[in-house]
């Protein structure tokens, strides 16, 4: 592999692009920081609003681990792997009805305002982490198809920063994809 100074990315600028589970994603050349929603009606990935900056979108990996299996005849015949869990976690800083409605499953209530339940209930979303460096214009983004969402922490209020509102999803395996993918961020995309 050859070293690419072009391809040393700042993950300056970015957002986080929410869809229903399994939906195709759009080009890449369609992603903004300035857009709202990408794609046709019905299949479109919603921009979920501000995003901390302190705490950018992160992703933990668990499992996988190599097994050296024998043979009678020879020793380090063949390597098996462990099964593979992986999670990504972000914060939005916008604090509205629809952030709680994601995060809690909550419901508007009739006389303004909004209810949530602590018995955390599985958001099944396509999330796309999209990342701009403002300083080279190099874009890039990750796409998980198929996540389980929830919250992972109550909110975060603060008086020196914006109060913070935690998500984190278990990355499952693309319904449409064949068993080699499972359990993996399914796409990286870049562009110049």
């Amino acid at each position: 592999m050859a070293m690419n100074d072009g391809a040393v990315v700042v993950s300056t600028r970015g957002a986080v692009f929410l869809a229903a589970a399994d939906t195709a994603l759009p080009s890449l050349k369609l992603f903004g920081l300035d857009k709202d929603a990408v794609g046709d009606t019905g299949k479109q990935y919603t921009n979920i609003g501000h995003m901390s900056v302190d705490d950018l979108p992160s992703f933990d990996v668990d499992g996988g681990d190599s097994n050296t299996k024998d043979t009678w005849n020879k020793s380090n015949f063949r390597v098996t792997y462990d099964t593979v869990t992986a999670k990504v976690t972000f914060t939005s800083v916008q604090g509205d009805a629809d952030t709680l409605k994601l995060m809690f499953d909550a419901s508007d209530i009739s006389g303004g305002g909004t209810a949530v339940s602590l018995d955390k209930v599985e958001q099944k979303k396509a999330v796309f982490v999209y990342v701009e460096d403002t300083n080279t214009g190099k874009k890039f983004g990750i796409w998980m198809p198929n996540v389980s969402l929830a919250y992972s922490a109550m909110p975060e209020l603060s008086q020196d920063g914006f109060n913070t509102f935690k998500l984190e999803g278990n990355i499952l395996h693309r319904v449409a994809e064949d068993r080699f993918r499972q359990g993996v961020v399914h796409r990286v995309l870049s562009s110049g």
